[in-house]
């Protein structure tokens, strides 16, 4: 009768409340994939809609290649989204893991940019392949969601640097800030932001972002340990 007298032990309840920062830490780590990846898409698919708005009429075969563009980015992010929905369903069956996209795939993530009427200038440096899954995989989510954020809060082109050294990975976004409203810096970030220095955060890094002059300059920097 003691147990149920008295209630679950201390190591008990210590292990409950384990087990349950763990799953809100998963579900909070899904939670920003979403937002990343859906995110994502959403922006550049408005401004591939936009901009074929604008010349419907007149370049007909533009129109057809963002149309194109539309179409393969609304189908990722529809994979990662039934990605990340497989995983928060609690079938008893073993989820489906998905490709995640790492920095080996920055080159069609810049291009994808472009390709939304975006003008970015890209400078990589040292072996992306060669980092550990979990550094490349999040430097992939961050540079993800800092173009987002230029393309929805800043103007003109983005710069971005990512540079592999023998310690770490260095990422920088540069862009110019939007038109001040009431005297004030349209921020970037939001949820994104948010997320981003969770990423950092887990994985022992710095990052830092804010303006600079008339400029939003995001910096990151994780340390290369062991993969996780």
């Amino acid at each position: 009768m003691a147990p149920a007298l008295l209630g679950p032990a201390s190591a008990e309840r210590i292990a409950a409340l384990e087990a349950r920062a763990a799953r809100l830490a998963e579900r909070n780590r899904l939670a920003r994939e979403l937002h990343d990846s859906v995110g994502h898409a959403l922006t550049v698919a408005t401004l591939q809609a936009g901009a074929a708005r604008e010349v419907l009429d007149a370049d007909p075969e533009f129109v057809r290649r963002a149309l194109a563009a539309i179409e393969e980015t609304g189908r990722r992010a529809m994979d990662d989204l039934d990605h990340v929905l497989g995983l928060l369903r609690e079938t008893g069956e073993p989820p489906v893991v998905a490709p995640q996209r790492t920095l080996s795939d920055l080159d069609d993530l810049i291009a994808e940019t472009r390709a939304a009427g975006m003008s970015v200038r890209s400078r990589n440096r040292g072996p992306l392949d060669a980092l550990p899954s979990a550094v490349s995989r999040e430097g992939y989510r961050i540079v993800q969601e800092a173009l987002t954020n230029a393309a929805r809060h800043g103007h003109g082109p983005v710069t971005v640097r990512v540079d592999v050294t023998p310690d770490g990975l260095e990422i920088e976004l540069v862009n110019a800030m939007a038109e001040r409203v009431g005297g004030a810096a349209v921020p970037g970030g939001g949820r994104g932001l948010v997320g981003m220095r969770e990423r950092v955060l887990l994985l022992g890094g710095r990052i830092t972002a804010g303006a600079d002059g008339q400029r939003w300059r995001v910096r990151v920097r994780l340390p290369v340990g062991a993969d996780r």
